[in-house]
């Protein structure tokens, strides 16, 4: 079976969006993936990150996390965002979790 990565965009059955894969490989092995919604639209904001370098660019819900299991749905990678867009994306997830 094909293991997601870290970075990658999929496409998952009964999704109606793509999701960004944004848990480490580490954690991906077991199947259960954490990922966040891509969709071609949205209002810009500190928890909504612009991808353009992706195939249809859009916005990644970074407030709308989610755990999916992948050994439960059939899912294909469509594509994968840029290392520094990813750093982007992870700083951002981190910040709804951070402690002042």
């Amino acid at each position: 079976m094909v293991k997601a990565k870290q970075g990658d965009i999929l496409r998952i059955s009964s999704f109606p969006y793509p999701l960004l894969v944004v848990s480490k490989d580490f954690f991906n092995e077991s199947g259960l993936v954490m990922a966040c919604p891509v969709l071609p639209d949205a209002v810009p904001g500190p928890l909504r990150i612009r991808c353009e370098n992706i195939g249809q660019p859009g916005f990644v819900y970074c407030e709308q996390l989610r755990a999916v299991d992948l050994n439960a749905r059939r899912f294909s990678k469509i594509d994968s965002v840029s290392y520094y867009d990813l750093i982007d994306i992870i700083d951002a997830i981190q910040g709804i979790f951070d402690y002042i």
